[in-house]
């Protein structure tokens, strides 16, 4: 019998089912391959997109210490020699190098890949590319071709107020390059604009202070100051958009170079010391309102300041109070946090998370600042050290793109509306000066009076003389004058004289024989030659005799000749040299005396010197009347500045008590003394000994308008680079 095979039950196989699961399997494959590549593009673009802020970010912060530095070299002698001189200056090359210095063309530079060994790494990044500086930057105008200056021009109140000027030259250079130069004003088209009156303040009037974190004042406040500005558009990704497929926005920014005159009640381009005297004792009957800037600077115990701001770091002891809260908000009152060992802690106001937690806290900028925190910020205080007091350290310079040289910006005594030199002297071994020379200003223009020291008859009158009467007769004078006798280029002269005067031959002698004379004067020169202690040769100043002075020579009145510059015109002479910081004894003094009425000097007076100076007055204790307009408070004083490397109080004799107002600051940069410490109120008397500190009284406040302002003064640069957000400014009517 035959056993049929073992069958299977019959089935079948539907091609359709199997099609349909294969494409539904296909198509969520595609679909999730799809997700993921879209998830990995806009991964991809969202890392592209934060690659070209870091790289944006980067190139703005370069391009703040570019444009100072351009904007300097500009003022500096042969800038204008060439065009090779030029271009380095040029806004595109400044834009240019910014995006070189950013690394705006590379995710990561080649030293990084080398550190991490990865020198032949493939970089898949479609924005590193050649970045140039014409398809990036743009100025709004079409007259500019990368920065539109804030120059003769009304540009709205979205824009900060415009300066102006009448030098074609200054117009035209300022849309190619960062100009700055005394020849740009405030004018009528900022008048309702700022603080003051621009017929009165053109060169520096009130405007506000940015909001930055940078505190040299209240952010918001109205301070003393000028602003350059610039304004232009970057896009960084917009010439690599066919190959990143990335779109962005372009950013436009208002680039501005504030002039700052000094105006803190302590300013200090130095490493200064604040609230302890040499010896290590606290500071006494010292009072100090607003704020204080130091390059570096380390406050002491029981000091108090509103707020303080330094450039390379500040050291702030815990038992000083900066501002009227705790600089920490950690439930203590003090602010202070002790640890396990009763030693504080995070009593740094730069320390991570500190400034961040004061500023939630109270809701305000911590009053302790550096400017390197800032961002897209730089305060360069302009420090020329010892050469500030000297006209006669450098040469003039020439061939500029500002119509402003570097060195009659920055170096004080250059500014000065008049100067006394010493041009020579008897011999190396006798510096008995033999020859003054006298520039002051007269109808817009500089004139040099030549004055002999030398003494016997004079070949002719000085300019200055007038007739008062003739041979015989008196003549009364109730403040001291200069005489002569004489006649025809004979005179005989007597210096320094009052009361009632007989122009004869027994007083004077007989200049000329056998003629008919006549009596001559003038106010006495406002200085003289002078022995201090018997010894020091000294050139005395005067400056309550130089209205009268002024007017007798036919010069400018007070309100133009108001500040003099004294130095050795050492270059010019065989026998003088040029003096020494710290003077010697050896080296030529100036003393100040019938200087505690000032209120001739209208706009303020100041004085400059290499030399060591002596306070001999009272200097400046005369009111006057407020400037009409200004707001400020009675007694108003003529706003006055005393620059000199060493400066004594009193003369002949040392001053018991000594009182000091206004401001205090010093120019002894760090690269002057390395290793040294100011301290601003170690003051010393004539004799070199100090002034006893319980004989002094110290009131420091700032200036908060232009017409406290002397004609002398530090100044600063504060650059600021601000994004003008276009969704805060549009159809606003708001003042960025």
């Amino acid at each position: 019998m035959n056993t049929p095979p073992n069958r299977k039950p019959a089935g079948y196989v539907s091609y359709l089912m199997v099609l349909t699961l294969g494409l539904t399997v296909l198509l969520m494959m595609m679909s999730t391959y799809r997700t993921a590549t879209r998830s990995q593009q806009v991964q991809a673009e969202v890392t592209l997109r934060g690659d070209y802020d870091t790289k944006e970010e980067a190139v703005l912060r370069a391009i703040v210490p570019l444009t100072a530095n351009s904007a300097m070299k500009a003022m500096m002698g042969g800038s204008d020699e060439s065009s090779t001189t030029r271009q380095p200056l040029l806004w595109q090359k400044i834009f240019r190098q910014a995006i070189v210095d950013g690394n705006a063309e590379t995710s990561v530079n080649n030293a990084t890949l080398k550190k991490f060994g990865l020198a032949d790494a493939v970089i898949g990044n479609p924005g590193d590319a050649e970045t140039y500086s014409a398809q990036t930057f743009r100025a709004y105008d079409s007259t500019s071709s990368y920065a539109m200056p804030g120059l003769d021009q009304d540009f709205g109140i979205n824009f900060p107020p415009p300066l102006e000027t009448s030098s074609s030259r200054v117009r035209a250079n300022d849309r190619d390059y960062p100009i700055i130069t005394t020849k740009k004003y405030y004018g009528s088209l900022s008048a309702s604009r700022v603080g003051a009156s621009v017929s009165e303040y053109k060169q520096f009037n009130l405007i506000p202070y940015p909001n930055i974190r940078f505190g040299y004042t209240t952010p918001g406040e109205p301070f003393v100051a000028k602003r350059n500005w610039w304004a232009f558009r970057m896009n960084l990704a917009d010439h690599h958009q066919a190959e990143t497929g990335v779109q962005r926005r372009e950013r436009d920014f208002v680039l501005s170079i504030y002039e700052v005159p000094s105006q803190l009640a302590i300013s200090a381009e130095a490493s200064a010391v604040l609230g302890e005297y040499e010896d290590g004792s606290q500071w006494k009957n010292t009072n100090i309102a607003g704020g204080v800037f130091a390059s570096q600077a380390r406050v002491g115990a029981g000091m108090n300041l509103e707020r303080i701001s330094g450039r390379n770091g500040l050291e702030i002891s815990n038992d000083a109070q900066i501002g009227d809260q705790p600089l920490l908000a950690t439930g203590d009152p003090t602010g202070v946090v002790l640890d396990e060992n009763g030693m504080a802690v995070g009593t740094d106001p730069f320390a991570p998370g500190v400034r961040e937690r004061y500023e939630i806290t109270n809701g305000n900028f911590m009053p302790v600042s550096l400017s390197s925190e800032s961002g897209r910020t730089a305060f360069i205080p302009i420090n020329r050290g010892a050469d500030f007091f000297d006209r006669y350290c450098v040469s003039d310079e020439s061939q500029t793109l500002s119509d402003t040289t570097w060195s009659d910006y920055t170096i004080g005594a250059r500014q000065c509306a008049m100067s006394l030199d010493i041009a020579d002297a008897v011999s190396t071994d006798d510096p008995t000066p033999t020859t003054l020379k006298f520039r002051y200003q007269k109808n817009g223009s500089t004139q040099t009076m030549t004055i002999d020291l030398t003494p016997g008859s004079g070949t002719g009158l000085p300019s200055g003389y007038v007739q008062c009467c003739g041979e015989g007769q008196s003549y009364f004078f109730p403040y001291p004058v200069d005489v002569a006798y004489g006649y025809n280029g004979h005179y005989y002269y007597q210096y320094g004289v009052s009361g009632s005067i007989t122009f004869n031959n027994a007083r004077f002698g007989d200049p000329l024989y056998g003629t008919f004379k006549y009596g001559y004067f003038r106010p006495s020169y406002p200085w003289e030659v002078t022995l201090l202690h018997g010894t020091k040769t000294c050139i005395t100043l005067y400056p309550e005799r130089f209205a009268k002075f002024l007017a007798l020579i036919g010069a400018d009145t007070c309100a133009v000749n108001h500040s003099i510059a004294v130095n050795v015109d050492y270059p010019g002479s065989a026998v003088l040299q040029r003096p020494s910081i710290p003077c010697t004894e050896l080296d030529y003094g100036v003393v100040l005396q019938e200087c505690a009425d000032l209120t001739s000097f209208t706009k303020g007076f100041s004085v400059v010197t290499n030399l060591r100076l002596y306070i001999a007055d009272d200097f400046n204790t005369t009111a006057t009347t407020p400037p009409a307009g200004s707001g400020l408070p009675s007694p108003f004083y003529p706003p006055c500045s005393l620059f000199a490397p060493e400066k004594r109080y009193g003369a002949e004799n040392d001053p018991y008590n000594l009182k000091i107002s206004g401001q205090l600051g010093s120019l002894a940069g760090a690269g002057d003394h390395p290793q040294a410490s100011v301290h601003l109120l170690d003051v010393k008397a004539a004799s070199d000994n100090e002034v006893a500190h319980d004989n002094l009284e110290v009131n420091l406040a700032p200036i908060v308008h232009p017409a406290a302002l002397p004609p002398i003064c530090m100044m600063n640069w504060l650059i600021v680079l601000e994004e003008r957000r276009r969704e805060f400014y549009e159809g606003n009517a708001v003042d960025h």
